[in-house]
């Protein structure tokens, strides 16, 4: 199947390691050419530029702060003079505290915020006016499964996250006459290497019908799908992939 994303410019945020990179070589094992957005993680982002390197495509490093307009315009410049203008937008980065409401500080909150919220609208308020004039673009935000059924040691950035997901439903009715789709990727669990003892694995399981974790390869294939072309008329969405650990219509 062409996905048809040889030759585009496609922006992953937090692309150093994790799910981002596993987003980022997958879209470059497609032919596209990748803007890898990092902030502190540079050792894992150069081996990753590495890798998609190996696989004949083009990639920038682009270094910023998603939650300062200014970083994401300078990443811009950057993207631009290195691989042109950027087609589509898979913005991975995020920023949580695993902790009670009451037990933050105020004003400890603010960078979740910043981050999960603000960064969004600076994504797509300095890319999306080059997607419009072009008459095409797509704009992917993945959030955390929190963000739709509530957790209370995740209830700031899933307040966040839910808020970007509202802005990029009302963006997509703004933008959908220049045929640009914006869509919300929902995650479970996915396991990154993190360390539960069986105890703790096992109640965790027992949430998930596929009696499972997810892993990187789940979420690649919903995100390769939203960039190319057979989901043109796919907009405003929250597609989650998550083991059927919540099953929200």
């Amino acid at each position: 199947m062409n996905l048809g994303l040889e030759g585009r410019t496609v922006l992953v945020t937090g692309a150093a390691k994790g799910i981002g990179r596993a987003i980022a070589t997958s879209i470059a094992e497609e032919g596209g050419n990748i803007a890898l957005h990092y902030q502190t993680s540079e050792k894992e982002a150069l081996e990753t530029a590495n890798v998609i390197e190996k696989l004949g495509v083009k990639v920038a490093l682009v270094k910023g702060d998603l939650a300062s307009i200014d970083d994401v315009q300078t990443m811009k410049k950057t993207i631009e003079k290195q691989l042109g203008t950027v087609h589509s937008i898979v913005n991975n980065a995020g920023y949580a505290q695993y902790k009670s409401f009451f037990k933050y500080e105020p004003g400890e909150w603010t960078r979740e915020v910043d981050v999960c919220f603000y960064g969004v609208l600076h994504l797509a308020h300095t890319f999306m006016p080059d997607m419009m004039n072009s008459n095409e673009g797509k704009l992917i935000n993945i959030i955390g499964d929190s963000a739709r059924t509530g957790d209370r040691n995740l209830i700031i950035s899933g307040a966040a996250r839910s808020g970007a997901t509202s802005f990029l439903k009302s963006l997509s009715q703004e933008v959908g006459r220049y045929n640009i789709q914006c869509n919300t990727v929902s995650l479970g669990l996915i396991d990154q290497g993190q360390e539960f003892d069986a105890a703790m694995l096992e109640k965790i399981l027992k949430q998930y019908p596929l009696k499972r974790l997810g892993n990187a390869g789940d979420v690649q294939g919903i995100i390769l799908f939203l960039l190319s072309a057979w989901s043109d008329w796919i907009t405003g969405q929250v597609i989650s992939v998550n083991g059927g650990q919540s099953m929200i219509g």
